[in-house]
């Protein structure tokens, strides 16, 4: 939340304004700053027409290009939801299914909402899907709300995006992450050594629970990629990055070996996530992190297995059954064609079938290519 001193001169202008309705906010639209401080002076309880006008205004809105217009597209959000009248909450839901830039956004409007108000089954489950992609003080709030909630979550990713929520938003949005996953599973874990803070004992617990899965730490760099993903999501969130060409990414998709496991539209395998419609399902800071560490998650559908053979020899990859054989997809993009009756042992495996640094030998612009040739539709 920006706390500027043009942001406080406005709220006390709009404070000493006698129009302290939407149409004054619809009017204010193109000077943030200014509605945001008159969005700040609404009542909670507005009027079904107010609504529907904020709701208009926010579905107009494009795409922010400096903070006080995302503060203010945050901000329409917060407001929809405090109303606690079911259209707008809708709505809200509806931006979080259909904007990937809003989710957090939505999610921690939909939090406030929880806290302040009621908790709804819906609210939970958004709340739940939102953990991969929020962070900071955002991620504080989606902790907190959810112990509020009489649903615990069971599956195994839930608990490891709990931990990676709470390892995103500091030292009290860890303490959180703790106490929702003492809620989650009925059990009470000691701190651990406080240096390593409230989540080490937790990450201990994860890693000796569930083997099988990735740990639930954050990604790092490696000391050997060319490119750390700070920097490349900063590059590609700026106007350089923004301005790739889809045809030109075309040839990149080759290029990376993305078609080697991937489809998009028509083009690639089908071993790999389908990445036709990726851009309208996830963020960018997703699709960059699945690509730069992309055994940080790995899918259930998508999951790597270590095979041994009879014979000694070791494949490792995503499986796919066809006609009483496997296949393996490996991390080069060969195929390797094994019969069931040769396989010894079939182990899972914690690392993806996806190259680590597969963005290294592209130059920035052609990364910038790459990305947006996902982003287009018409390919």
């Amino acid at each position: 939340m920006i706390a500027t001193p043009i942001l406080v001169a406005a709220q006390d202008q709009a404070k000493e304004s006698p129009e302290r309705d939407t149409s004054a906010i619809v009017a204010a639209a193109g000077e943030p700053f200014v509605a945001i401080a008159l969005l700040r002076e609404l009542p909670r309880q507005l009027g079904a027409t107010d609504l529907v006008e904020l709701q208009h205004l926010d579905r107009n809105l494009e795409a922010p290009t400096t903070e006080a217009e995302r503060e203010f597209a945050r901000e329409l959000l917060l407001v929809l939801a405090r109303s606690s009248e079911l259209r707008s909450l809708g709505y809200v839901h509806q931006v979080f299914e259909t904007v990937p830039w809003r989710r957090q956004d939505a999610a921690r409007a939909i939090a406030e909402f929880a806290i302040d108000q009621r908790r709804r089954a819906a609210d939970w489950r958004l709340l739940v899907r939102s953990l991969p992609v929020v962070d900071d003080d955002d991620a504080r709030v989606i902790l907190q709300s959810l112990q509020m909630f009489p649903q615990r979550g069971t599956k195994p990713h839930w608990l490891r995006e709990v931990i990676l929520a709470g390892l995103r938003s500091g030292d009290v949005g860890k303490s959180e992450a703790a106490k929702l996953l003492s809620h989650w599973t009925g059990s009470q874990l000691h701190d651990g050594d406080p240096t390593k803070g409230p989540l080490s004992q937790w990450q201990a617990w994860f890693d000796e629970k569930y083997p099988e899965l990735p740990e639930p730490i954050l990604p790092v760099d490696s000391p050997t990629s060319r490119y750390t993903y700070a920097k490349l999501l900063t590059f590609l969130g700026g106007e350089r990055g923004a301005k790739g060409d889809p045809q030109s990414g075309a040839n990149v998709f080759e290029k990376a070996q993305c078609i080697k496991c991937h489809r998009f539209g028509a083009r690639g395998e089908a071993m790999g996530p389908d990445l036709t419609n990726v851009r309208q399902r996830f963020q960018l800071k997703q699709i960059l992190e699945a690509t730069v560490f992309p055994s940080q998650s790995i899918t259930d559908q998508h999951e790597t297995t270590t095979i041994v053979t009879t014979d000694g020899q070791i494949f490792s990859g995503v499986l796919a059954a066809a006609d009483g054989k496997i296949v393996v997809l490996q991390a080069n993009g060969n195929k390797a064609i094994v019969d069931r009756r040769d396989i010894e042992e079939a182990l899972p495996s914690r690392k993806s079938a996806m190259p680590d640094g597969l963005l290294d030998p592209l130059s920035l612009d052609e990364i910038a290519d790459l990305f947006a040739y996902m982003r287009d539709r018409q390919q």
